[in-house]
């Protein structure tokens, strides 16, 4: 997968310098681009007493991962070739662990980055129809965040079109709840385009199935976040009239 944005910038940013003073050798790695050495050292904290209940060690082990996979070291994706899977599995067990959100927004750029390959991914397998694929990585999102409305909206598609109903409808009820619960205004950018495309994809494809009152219920709910957008309006016009 391509490098869409650079972090080494954030990476020596002050927003890494003050979260990070306990593992500044981690820091140094990564800055270095030393990222298989920086993965051992990171998952030797993630084992050890002493720092296994910490949250930054499993933060740097998936920063580690990503940069391998977003890295043009060829020998070095092939020798990790699940790379970027394991960069996604050791965010949420960081997201477990920070209980507090206490780094969350400091890594906010890092995260970012994260979920927009991540959501690139999904939007692919989507349009290769492999949903079962892209239910795992909205999954993802929602467990890195679980206040992501579209997260949880793409994987209640994903769910929808494996006909599984009932879990379609248990992902879409907590989208609802979240927006309900005023969680969008928390919501990064690249979070608000996932809100947008999963009230859109969902309420086209209710429409199309003779579900118009849904869908219209969907767009409704959607409206006051997007009632400027084109794209949504163009959308909304079509459906709702």
């Amino acid at each position: 997968m391509k490098n869409l944005i650079p972090i080494t910038l954030l990476l020596v940013s002050g927003l890494f310098a003050g979260a990070q003073s306990n593992y500044d050798d981690l820091l140094e790695l990564l800055v270095d681009e030393k990222y298989e050495r920086c993965l051992y050292k990171a998952m030797k904290y993630t084992e050890e007493e002493k720092t296994t209940k910490e949250a930054l060690p499993y933060l740097y082990v998936s920063m580690a991962y990503f940069r391998i996979d977003q890295s043009e070291d060829e020998t070095l994706k092939v020798k990790y070739d699940k790379a970027f899977k394991e960069s996604l599995k050791y965010a949420v067990k960081h997201r477990k662990k920070d209980k507090e959100n206490t780094y969350f927004a400091e890594f906010a750029d890092y995260f970012s980055e994260l979920r927009t390959v991540t959501m690139s991914l999904a939007e692919m397998e989507m349009g290769e129809e492999k949903y079962t694929r892209s239910k795992g990585t909205y999954k993802y999102l929602c467990d890195i965040d679980a206040n992501d409305v579209g997260g949880w909206l793409m994987k209640g598609y994903s769910e929808y079109m494996l006909k599984a109903k009932k879990d379609a409808e248990l992902s879409w009820t907590e989208a609802k709840k979240l927006i309900s619960e005023g969680a969008v205004a928390g919501l990064a950018e690249e979070q608000m385009k996932l809100f947008k495309k999963g009230i859109i994809t969902i309420s086209e494809k209710l429409d199309t199935e003779g579900s118009r009152s849904q869908a219209v219920e969907w767009l409704n709910l959607a409206q006051p976040f997007f009632g400027e957008d084109k794209e949504f309006n163009v959308t909304y016009r079509n459906i709702a009239g």
